[in-house]
């Protein structure tokens, strides 16, 4: 668990693509592809849209990705398309097989959410190459990482999110390694939102250094420093659960907080659902992280 929820964090300190990592990767490939597929473009949404409102059900959320797989083969210039995928990935590894690999300790389910992670990274570039054509040719020139940031603007922080996102994880996912190569390139992109966009998915960039802060200055961290940027996405957006967990998973829990961590959580546990009906499959997951680390608070929370 452990492991993986340091994603803010490590994916926040030691989770950022660095400006040496490799650039062959789909972006630098061809970005414009020809339709492989005919169909109904049209009903092929309408029927991912509702797979996607039952995401909550794993066939259903697999249902949507399958769905807009194909109508990308329809239409490959969908870069909006490609930005949903990017985020239903990443709901199915972070949401779905997360608890089977954590909690029922499937090893299979660990190699399933890598491949979900790293689809979720694919589509998200992909989104950005066919919409910025200055950050495409910055980038796979191999030119400084922020020379193709600035080539971005607010329109981009969706697929740029998805893409720092998934990638963090799969890195963290993978290896010591992996994460040490992408770590600076995840960083300049969150400080990017920050910039752009701050309250994007619900102050995710805030809830980002909040993380990062648990390990930078490396190993202890800035407790403090940490606290407030978690406080800025937790008062920001209130309803969305994540933030609350990852505090307490990352800050509270390496605090020693046990009074905390435990209300915090306890917090999550009890928050109605339908308060948030757009996020309900989100923060049904987000529950059930709670009540898990609640389980292991003995082994989580270490006082002094």
């Amino acid at each position: 668990m452990r492991r993986f929820l340091v994603l803010g964090v490590i994916a926040s300190a030691v989770v950022v693509m660095g400006c040496g990592a490799s650039r062959q990767s789909g972006i630098c490939g061809d970005v414009n592809p020809s339709a492989s597929a005919t169909g109904d473009a049209a009903s092929l949404e309408q029927e991912a849209e509702a797979a996607w409102a039952k995401r909550g059900d794993l066939a259903e959320a697999e249902k949507a990705v399958a769905k807009w797989d194909q109508l990308l083969k329809v239409d490959p210039s969908r870069a909006d398309v490609r930005v949903k995928l990017a985020r239903a990935h990443y709901f199915i590894a972070d949401s779905h097989l997360f608890f089977k690999m954590e909690v029922q300790r499937d090893e299979q389910a660990g190699a399933q959410m890598l491949d979900h992670y790293q689809q979720g990274q694919f589509q998200a570039e992909m989104a950005l190459g066919q919409k910025y054509a200055g950050y495409r040719t910055k980038f796979c020139a191999r030119q400084p990482f922020d020379a193709a940031l600035q080539q971005l603007d607010k329109d981009a922080v969706p697929a740029m999110y998805w893409y720092a996102t998934n990638l963090g994880r799969y890195a963290l996912q993978k290896s010591l390694v992996e994460v040490l190569n992408h770590k600076d390139r995840i960083k300049a992109m969150m400080d990017t939102i920050q910039r752009l966009d701050p309250a994007y998915w619900y102050y995710a960039s805030d809830r980002y250094f909040g993380a990062y802060y648990t390990k930078i200055p490396f190993p202890s961290g800035d407790l403090p420093k940490s606290a407030g940027y978690f406080g800025k996405s937790i008062d920001g957006a209130p309803a969305y659960l994540a933030s609350k967990v990852i505090f307490a998973r990352m800050n509270l829990a390496k605090a020693g907080d046990r009074a905390k961590f435990k209300q915090m959580l306890d917090e999550v546990v009890a928050f109605d659902l339908s308060q948030a009906p757009e996020i309900e499959p989100e923060n049904a997951a987000e529950q059930q992280k709670a009540k898990y680390y609640l389980d292991q608070i003995d082994v989580l929370v270490e006082e002094d």
